[in-house]
């Protein structure tokens, strides 16, 4: 017995929209990837470098126990 309300759909249909939503996605993250990062996140990043160094190996040895 079939049921009457069942579609049948081809795989190329459900990529088509789908393939529509991933290259809009795409080329709104390469924008967004190729923005350059603000010098106050760098300004962080860096401090966090420093905290580590300062930190030396005692972070590794907590992780370990």
């Amino acid at each position: 017995m079939q049921d009457s309300h069942a579609t049948q759909t081809t795989p190329a249909a459900d990529l088509g929209s789908n393939s529509a939503i991933g290259r809009k996605l795409k080329a709104f993250y390469d924008d967004v990837a190729s923005e350059p990062v603000p010098d106050r996140f760098l300004s962080l990043l860096d401090a966090l470098d420093k905290a580590e160094q300062r930190a030396g190996g005692s972070l590794g040895e907590q992780e370990g126990a």
